[in-house]
């Protein structure tokens, strides 16, 4: 286009462990950034019943371990407070005036098109008519009876965001997360808030209880269509305008249950309409809703697939999550048209997995398909030749029924050879807490061969923990509309310098990684590369250059083109004449270099190039060069994230606040040029109320000298 932990407990993985022994940078001290503390929980603790220690009268204490769920940082609970107030004071408000609240700010019966439409994205199945939900529904219910959100109970409807559907059937296998997320409402007068996790944090997003539906009121009907009725309206009232048959988008499993639309209304509200929410990822969907941190797996790359089953899948529910995927397969040549499924199985299709059971010897994967049909049918599918009448007992332990639900079993191996996309959510109990630096980084000219040194983070963890890095662009959902012209693809390459690890993270907007780390500072340095598409007659039109005619490119990826002038490049430069001018920037300094200069720097080299911070203890920053200034301190009081000084070249236009911008400039801006790119850094550690900090630095070579 990724998270959860359990107790604190020690990492016995090797590989882990060789990690916990990292190499701390010594040198001058990094200046601290603003980090994001996490209130302290309470530790709740129980008496034990069984014996007494050595002391008389003193019995033994158990700890009970933090719960995992929601993550816990300052903002949440002033999310949950602040939508329970506003829910309650709207809610007494609408009483007062004999009115059921009506959202202004996403109106579905009066500003359909704004709710329904994106700048250049249109939803492809448009209601016929919106109603309320207690005109839909008899008796609504906003859970089932019982009281708590169950996965059967999701239908998708003709909205393409299976991933979202996916993500609550998998949030809806860990008991009472789903009613964390929904945490207020005033059914009688329609007013209902959730919460959802942001890249800022916490956020509360409130909505009515309109909803879409394709049924037409009864005036609309053709002549035909009324007889069907013997036209009469007050049977098709009854009769085709009621239930959850009738909604366009996603639907509940019971006829009168209703969290299920009104939250899929929450998340499009959101992201600003429901087209927006179609297409996406389960993994960063689940993040949406808890907070927790996700990574992308390939079954192919599983070494050892049995602990994969003991420390990974069979801890499903408990302080993880998953889902899962895969690409799907062509068309048969002679049926170009068909989708092919694989066993029932839908290619490039969100699945949620639901449990993990080892049951008389044999490994078992409950999913779920968010259609609520269309189900596996190979091996231990419902009715299958596999359940014979000595497995079938075994089904209650599965919790698990025959039935066209969407719900099916298939065996852990199955499982793995179907499905090579897992998406792994890791969830945090509130010993975890979370510090971040986001920094604008400029775009080079394309093409241009990958290279570190021009982004990096200095981290000062606090004392000996788990850590987890995620390295991320911003949530663009909200705003992705506006097809870029020349937009970046950025693999990131995140080596932490610890005893020389260097690791290669996956290839997404999000990359993350965990390990343990001592106390100290260290250096995160990113590798950018960029994929576009290179056409030297579009991209030299605006050139003042002679016309002429460029070779047929086979392959227009920048990222072979420059991978092919890196390696002209260094055969040149074999050249005992060779000058470099116009062509060294396709040599890249290697990772040690860059390390080589900056431990060089930390420890009281040449520290004229370097972009300091200013921490509260009275360090100051310097110029990045003799020819620019320093720019504004960005405390961000109050957010996640370092300080990051930006310095200013002399001679910037930078003060121009009083012109009027151009017509076309907030073209500009929403088209998104390609010319810069938002990049964070987000360090989650198990230290409690005692965050890390992070702080960022950008470095570019030009005419001006280094930033």
């Amino acid at each position: 286009m990724g998270k959860r932990n359990r107790k604190p407990a020690k990492n016995k993985d090797p590989k882990a462990e060789e990690d916990r022994q990292g190499r701390r940078l010594e040198g001058k001290n990094l200046a601290p950034g603003s980090g994001l503390g996490v209130p302290s929980g309470e530790r709740s603790r129980s008496r034990s019943r069984l014996g007494r220690t050595g002391k008389k009268g003193r019995k033994n204490k158990e700890k009970k371990l933090p719960s995992v769920g929601l993550f816990v940082t300052k903002e949440l609970n002033i999310a949950i407070e602040t939508t329970k107030a506003t829910v309650e004071r709207i809610a007494r408000e609408c009483r007062a005036k004999n009115k059921r609240f009506r959202d202004s700010e996403f109106d579905l019966e009066y500003d359909t098109f704004r709710c329904l439409h994106g700048y250049s994205e249109k939803t492809g199945v448009i209601g016929k008519d919106v109603q309320r939900v207690t005109e839909i529904f008899s008796k609504p219910v906003f859970f089932p009876e019982g009281g708590a959100a169950h996965s059967a109970s999701i239908r998708q409807g003709s909205l393409g965001d299976c991933y979202f559907l996916s993500a609550l059937a998998t949030v809806s296998g860990l008991p009472g997360l789903i009613e964390k997320i929904c945490v207020a409402r005033d059914e009688a007068v329609g007013i209902y808030g959730f919460i959802f996790y942001q890249d800022k944090g916490w956020v509360s997003v409130i909505v009515d209880d309109m909803l879409y539906t394709n049924i037409p009121e009864y005036e609309s009907l053709g002549r035909e269509a009324k007889g069907i009725y013997h036209e009469d309206k007050e049977k098709f009232e009854s009769l085709a305008r009621k239930g959850g048959q009738i909604l366009v988008y996603a639907k509940a499993g019971t006829s009168d249950e209703t969290w299920v639309p009104l939250i899929e209304k929450a998340y499009a509200k959101l992201y600003g309409c429901y087209a927006h929410t179609e297409g996406g990822h389960t993994c960063e969907a689940i993040e949406d809703l808890t907070g927790g941190v996700a990574t992308n797996l390939n079954a192919r790359d599983i070494l050892d697939t049995d602990r994969f089953w003991k420390e990974e899948l069979s801890r499903v529910n408990n302080d993880r999550l998953f889902a899962c995927s895969f690409n799907g397969v062509d068309a048969p040549e002679d049926a170009p048209w068909q989708t092919p499924t694989v066993q029932g199985l839908v290619g490039r299709h969100a699945y949620a997995v639901l449990r993990a059971h080892e049951v008389n010897s044999r490994r078992f994967v409950v999913l779920r398909n968010p259609w609520g049909q269309s189900e596996w049918n190979g091996a231990w599918s419902d009715g299958s030749k596999e359940w014979t009448p000595e497995w079938l007992k075994f089904l209650p332990e599965l919790k698990h029924s025959f039935g066209n639900d969407g719900q099916f079993v298939m065996e852990y191996k199955d499982f793995l050879r179907y499905f090579t996309t897992i998406d792994r959510v890791i969830l945090f109990n509130s010993t975890w807490t979370v510090a971040s630096c986001w920094l604008t980084v400029p775009i080079i000219p394309i093409p241009s061969a990958a290279a570190y040194g021009t982004l990096s983070f200095h981290v000062s963890i606090p004392k000996k923990t788990n850590t987890i890095f995620v390295l991320s662009t911003l949530n663009d959902r909200s705003y992705r509309s506006p097809p870029e012209e020349r937009g970046p693809f950025l693999p990131f390459r995140i080596p932490v310098v610890v005893q020389g690890l260097e690791t290669l993270l996956p290839p997404w907007n999000r990359g993350r990684w965990r390990l343990g780390l001592e106390a100290g500072d260290y250096i995160v340095y990113v590798k950018l590369d960029q994929s576009r598409i290179l056409d030297p007659d579009s991209d030299y039109a605006d050139w003042d250059v002679p016309p002429r005619n460029y070779p047929e490119i086979v392959n227009p990826s920048s990222l072979v083109v420059s991978k092919i002038l890196t390696n002209k490049v260094k055969a040149l430069s074999l050249v005992q004449n060779w000058d470099g001018v116009g062509e060294a920037d396709f040599l890249v300094k290697s990772l040690e270099d860059v390390i080589k200069e900056d431990l060089d720097e930390m420890n009281g080299g040449d520290n004229d190039s370097d972009l300091e911070t200013e921490d509260e203890s009275g360090s100051t920053a310097q110029d990045a060069d003799e020819g620019g200034t320093v720019g504004e301190v960005l405390p961000a009081p109050g957010e996640e994230g370092g300080e990051v000084t930006v310095p200013v070249p002399e001679g910037s236009d930078s003060d121009d606040t009083d012109d009027e911008p151009s017509a076309i400039e907030w073209v500009d801006l929403l088209e998104d040029k390609g010319e810069e790119i938002a990049l964070g850094l987000r360090v989650y550690t198990q230290t409690k109320d005692e965050a890390a900090l992070v702080t960022g630095r950008i470095r570019l070579a030009d005419e001006m000298g280094e930033w």
